[in-house]
């Protein structure tokens, strides 16, 4: 897993030291060639523990075994010599007449023009600091089933175990324990004391929450986190949960069974066309996006996505919140959530539902929330800040 994750986070830095020691373009190689050289490569900057000699030799083996004849007979040559070089000559830094966010993004392993928007945004000491904050393994954010237990009898249980735990800083009924973990293995899990979610996804399900809730909608439920906190917060309560995926639907129904939370009835279906015409006086909506503030956790995502993709995603976002308009009781409120840092899908997404929507004012998360997480009307949290994904969100009241 550290040589599979480690080599896809650092693809562009690997890529481009390697360029510099091949006489043909580095995207030209065969594929499997070029994965063993990124994996060599990731041995030989990133892990220490690893002799050059040994990271060079397994790299010419995997050549050798992994591959066909045609490829492996001057694969292993190419390998062995480039792999060689790099050992020799140690890290490489980009020259100085490289753009600012070309610079940044070899450094840093990520799309320059991610790295661009960011520093137009968020500058450049931010942004720094939210690239090297993707490239190291996240810590695991549990949420505490107070449904179960209480969130300092699940701590004391896990460090009587051994694991390293700690509350979050800003969330108290979160539990941070450091990378590595399997969930499924920790003392509690099997009877239900917690369930995995960052701790910037339990704040949307906090300012969604309102005393006495009987009724709602989760309109995008999978995985199921934001469901599980609404329901354990409200008991009593009932819930229609949508989501387009029958088979993450199944899993939403196993982590329920196993958390004791109860009161969910699953549909699959596409919250651009809710199969109801009931209003509910809560409505939530964490909808598909670019996930630009969880790349930490999904170390593949920011090669797969495009600047395209943020107009493609905000057509979807858009379209999903029409769809919810009507099914917002008068007086209830519905929420918007994406874990994305993108004011596309974020800010504007919601400012022109708004416009549309005369009817709908925003209610301000300010009180709600600590201080640092409400930005003007807004949920924000920021991975460099807040130790949390980057998180927004907006509570939207109809008032007609």
């Amino acid at each position: 897993m550290e040589l599979a994750y480690g080599a896809i986070r650092w693809q562009k830095r690997l890529r481009w030291e390697l360029a510099r020691h091949l006489r043909k373009d580095v995207e030209a190689l065969p594929a499997d060639v070029l994965a063993i050289l990124e994996l060599g490569a990731y041995q030989l900057r990133f892990m220490s523990g690893v002799p050059a000699w040994a990271a060079v030799d397994e790299s010419v083996k995997l050549v050798r075994g992994e591959t066909p004849a045609t490829i492996s007979r001057w694969g292993a040559g190419l390998v062995n010599a480039v792999l060689r070089n790099l050992a020799r000559e140690g890290p490489a830094e980009p020259p100085g007449d490289v753009a600012l966010a070309e610079r940044l993004a070899i450094l840093h392993s990520h799309p320059a023009w991610m790295v661009g928007r960011w520093i137009a945004r968020h500058g450049i000491d931010a942004t720094e600091a939210l690239l090297a904050g993707n490239n190291v393994p996240p810590p695991l954010h549990l949420k505490v089933n107070r449904r179960r237990t209480d969130p300092d009898v699940a701590l004391a249980r896990l460090r009587e175990a051994g694991i390293e735990a700690a509350v979050h800083p800003a969330k108290p009924d979160a539990i941070v324990i450091a990378s590595g973990a399997a969930p499924e293995a920790l003392p509690g899990w099997d009877e239900g004391w917690f369930w995995v979610q960052d701790a910037g996804a339990q704040w949307v399900a906090e300012i969604a929450a309102e005393p006495g809730t009987r009724w709602l909608l989760d309109a995008c439920a999978a995985p199921g986190g934001k469901l599980m906190g609404l329901l354990e917060r409200s008991p009593g309560a009932r819930a229609l949960a949508l989501d387009v995926d029958p088979a993450r639907l199944v899993r939403v129904r196993s982590a329920a069974e196993r958390l004791g939370i109860g009161g969910w009835h699953l549909v699959a279906a596409d919250a651009r066309r809710p199969p109801t015409a009931a209003r509910f006086p809560l409505v939530v909506a964490d909808v598909p996006c670019s996930g630009t503030g969880v790349l930490r956790r999904r170390v593949d995502a920011r090669w797969r996505r495009t600047p395209e993709d943020l107009a493609r995603f905000a057509a979807v976002q858009r379209e999903i919140l029409e769809g919810l308009a009507d099914r917002v009781a008068v007086g209830g409120a519905l929420v918007y959530a994406t874990c994305s840092l993108e004011p596309e899908e974020n800010e504007e997404v919601v400012s022109a539902f708004l416009v549309d929507h005369p009817e709908y004012r925003i209610d301000p998360v300010a009180g709600r929330v600590p201080a640092p997480l409400a930005d003007g009307p807004w949920l924000v949290t920021l991975p460099w800040r807040d130790d949390a994904d980057g998180m927004f969100a907006a509570r939207l009241v109809r008032e007609r």
